[in-house]
Formats: C-alpha cells, structure tokens, sequence
C-alpha cells in the first residue's frame, strides 16, 4: 500500500504517544503523528497476507509445546469489530506476544492503534484511517499449545470519545512458513465488549464476527503474530 496515495487526508495519522517516538519526525503532519507508524502496520498486513501464513499454519499441538522451555518474542498485528458499535469500521493495530514455555505464561500490548473504515472484510484495503490514542497490555497462560488472556484497554478518538473494552483474548500456537522459513506464530480471535465512556445510555456493545486476516481459511483471526514472517522487515 504506497503511502503517497493518501498525502493530505488528516485522516491518516498515528499517535506518536502510543509508539514512543519523538514530534517532529519529516514525515509527521500538523497533528503531530507519525505517517510512517501507519505504514509499519500496512506492511506487517500484508506479509501475513501475501505470504498466506494463517492458510497455510499448522497447529503446534499439545506435545510440542509442553516439550518447549525456551521464551519466544513474536509480533503482528490484530482487528476488533464491533458491529452494532462500529458498522463495518475495525479497530486495528500492531500486537507484540512474549511467550514464556517455562512458566506457560504469554504478556504483550496492542499499540499504533486506529479505526479503520468501511474494512469489516480484514482486507484493509479501503485506505481511510483515523488514530486512537492510548494501548492495551495483557498477560496470560498458555496450556499446551492454547493461549489464554483477559484485558481492559481505553482507547480515544481524535474527537475525544473514548472506548472502554473488556476482551477475552484465545488463541493457538502454530507454525508458520512463507516456503522458505518455518518458526513460531501465534493466531487467535476476542470475545467481549465496549462501552462509550459517558454515555449516559448505558448500552454495552458486544464484540462481534473476528477480523478474518485469511477469509479463504473460515477461520475468525483477530490476531496474528509470529517471530519474523509477521513483521513485513
């Protein structure tokens, strides 16, 4: 996806508070934010893409993973949809996944957070995007080759309306390869919900249908993680 192709849409812009870098990067615009944090999001998108590495993952299984001690650093990325809430928008973003065979533990953060529009398929191929200030941190356990995870996470729009989420993370250890390299991932999907900090309604809206990075596989992928081959470097 060639960033030029959005030069001058305010809409695409990304919360250099959420990635730790500094103001006043070359490529930042008035907001202050960061178009290239954008662009690390569309090409881990689409190495998970082109490469058909959620189509062609193979479950770990049970009895390689418990064989496993070590401590695996992953990232990639995720997608959250809330119909009823969001339409056919998604929250998406990067995720991060240390796992830890040792002590079956999992720990990681959502972060370059955005909504992205009209991109209910999880092609993200409509372009129009719009920041979300703040991240999301987790930690779970892993039992065999599953994972499970529980977290809250605040996330506000450049209007200042704010989402609270309540996610129930699940997911699967598998390997993936691009036919040359094989190693590590992790692909899973989110239950829960959001609410709109202030409404006075009080309407709580459930988190619906994964974001399908693979929609050939029918399989719902909220996320999708790996060592290397997730990365788009």
């Amino acid at each position: 996806m060639n960033i030029s192709t959005f030069t001058g849409l305010s809409l695409i812009v990304f919360s250099l508070a959420a990635c730790g870098t500094a103001g006043g990067d070359a490529d930042s615009n008035s907001s202050g934010t960061s178009q290239s944090d954008y662009e690390t999001y569309n090409a881990a998108h689409d190495a998970i893409t082109d490469n058909d590495l959620v189509a062609t993952a193979s479950a770990l299984g049970t009895a390689a993973a418990n064989a496993r001690s070590d401590t695996v650093e992953m990232s990639g990325i995720y997608g959250i949809q809330s119909d009823d809430l969001l339409g056919t928008d998604a929250i998406l973003g990067e995720m991060s996944m240390t796992a830890n065979f040792g002590n079956d533990t999992v720990s990681g953060a959502m972060t370059n957070n955005f909504i992205a529009f009209d991109d209910a398929s999880g092609a993200h191929s409509e372009g129009s995007v719009e920041p979300l200030s703040g991240s999301m941190t987790y930690v779970g356990t892993i039992s065999g080759d599953g994972i499970t995870s529980h977290f809250d996470g605040l996330l506000t729009r450049v209007d200042g309306t704010q989402y609270d989420l309540y996610v129930d993370m699940t997911g699967t250890f598998y390997t993936v390869t691009d036919g040359t390299l094989t190693e590590l991932g992790a692909i899973g999907n989110f239950g829960g919900n959001i609410t709109v900090v202030g409404d006075t309604s009080g309407i709580i809206y459930d988190l619906t249908d994964g974001y399908d990075f693979d929609s050939t596989s029918g399989n719902e992928t909220g996320f999708v993680v790996c060592e290397s081959l997730c990365s788009g470097e």
